[in-house]
Parts: structure tokens; C-alpha cells; sequence
């Protein structure tokens, strides 16, 4: 997007339109605070943008562009001043659509607060945490029920410190590391456990993976299903 120093549009180019809606016609002339919501409008945050371009040559942004449609669209914005030969100035706006992202970032915030929940208050669901590097961050009662466990692991354990046949097996560590190599689902596959008092149970693992910063900060769900 192209403005003036007052931030009156003068041309925006295709991929604005692609992703707004907007052409040139409709905008040329109009002040780009119409792209800001209520909330920014109120707390100044066009006439900011413009203030710092202005005097720092350029700005960055993150906040919500509102499309022709009247949809808010979560963006980046930098801004940079340039000046033509003839002396006037222009400021040069590139937006990039984060939209996927954010939705992303909030359905997965919403997924680990739901599991951490269950966590903390289900009586009935085994489930176990691990970090990026499959070391244990935490296993709730019904996790160590189910494996007949009796001492806790503490977190940083590794999955041998359970000690327990069923993480030993070299067929579940592939699994659970695919799924970090991958970052996705442990497959849909049936394993067998066996019971200290020698029954035999059908588990089935699922799992779900939230990236963090790092591999000390990424959580994996593991959720061990027994199949009557």
C-alpha cells in the first residue's frame, strides 16, 4: 500500500487486494485508519504508526486490518519512508496476513489449557506429558493406575526410569519419536500391555504435540486408551 505523509491512500497493488479485497479505486483518497477496528482507532494507533514513520523513516506493527467485508484479518505491517527526487515523501506499507497463524496460536492455547485440565481433574483419563527431548514433565494418577506404577516419575525423567516393560519397548520409542521428527500424531496403531499379574491389555496411544520455544518448552500429550 502507498500513502502520503498525512496516510491518505494513493495505490494499493494486487496482493492487497487478494487478501482485503479492497482495489485501488475504492481506497485511493481515503485515510488508511478506515483499516484500523474501533479499539485501535480509540487508542490512537493510525496517527501513532504515522508519528513514527515520520520521524524514525520507518515503523512495524501487529494488529487487526479490517477487508472490505467488514472481517478483521490479523496482520504485520512495516512502514517505510522513502523520498522521490522531486522531495515529496511516500510511505510504503507492506502487510503480511497472519490470520492462519493467529487462529493457529489460539487453537493451540486452547487445546493445552482443555488437556492440562483434564490433567490436573480427570480420574479416568492416563495421560502423560513429555518435552521435546521425551523427558517426562509430569504423569497424572491415572496415568500410573493403569501401569500399575507406584513411585511417581519426576520431572526430566527419561521414559526407562519408569520402569516398566511397555515404555521399554523399542517399537513405542520409534513411535513417540516420529512424532517429534514429524510433529504429528502418534500413529493409530494397537499395543499390548501386560499386567504385573500377568493379564494382557490392548492400548492404544494418541497423542498431541504443542510447540513451544524449544524443546525444554514443547509439550506432548500422551493418552493411553485401553481397547476392551
Amino acid at each position: 500500500m502507498i500513502m502520503d505523509t498525512t496516510g491518505t491512500i494513493l495505490e494499493v497493488n494486487r496482493c492487497f487486494t487478494a487478501n482485503f479485497g479492497y482495489n485501488s479505486d475504492e481506497l485511493k483518497g481515503q485515510n488508511f485508519s478506515l483499516l484500523f477496528n474501533k479499539r485501535d482507532k480509540e487508542k490512537n494507533k493510525p496517527r501513532l504508526e504515522l508519528e513514527e514513520v515520520l520521524t524514525k523513516g520507518q515503523a512495524r506493527d501487529e494488529n487487526y486490518v479490517i477487508d472490505k467485508n467488514g472481517h478483521a484479518i490479523w496482520c504485520t505491517g512495516e512502514s517505510i519512508l522513502i523520498e522521490i527526487k522531486d522531495g515529496k515523501k511516500y510511505i510504503v506499507k507492506d502487510i503480511v496476513n497472519l490470520q492462519a497463524k493467529k487462529q493457529l496460536q489460539v487453537l493451540l492455547t486452547e487445546t493445552e489449557v482443555l488437556l492440562e485440565r483434564v490433567f490436573a481433574s480427570s480420574k479416568e483419563i492416563p495421560i502423560m506429558i513429555l518435552d521435546g527431548s521425551m523427558r517426562i514433565k509430569k504423569a497424572n494418577e491415572a496415568f500410573l493406575h493403569l501401569f500399575e506404577i507406584t513411585d511417581p516419575p519426576a520431572e526430566g525423567d527419561r521414559l526407562s526410569d519408569l520402569r516398566h516393560s511397555f515404555w521399554s519397548l523399542p517399537e513405542i520409542k520409534d513411535e513417540l519419536r516420529q512424532m517429534i521428527v514429524n510433529k504429528e500424531p502418534v500413529q493409530q496403531k494397537d499395543f499390548l500391555l501386560e499386567t504385573r499379574s500377568g493379564d494382557k491389555k490392548t492400548v492404544r496411544l494418541k497423542s498431541k504435540f504443542i510447540e513451544g520455544h524449544g524443546r525444554t518448552e514443547t509439550k506432548i500429550f500422551i493418552i493411553p486408551e485401553e481397547i476392551a
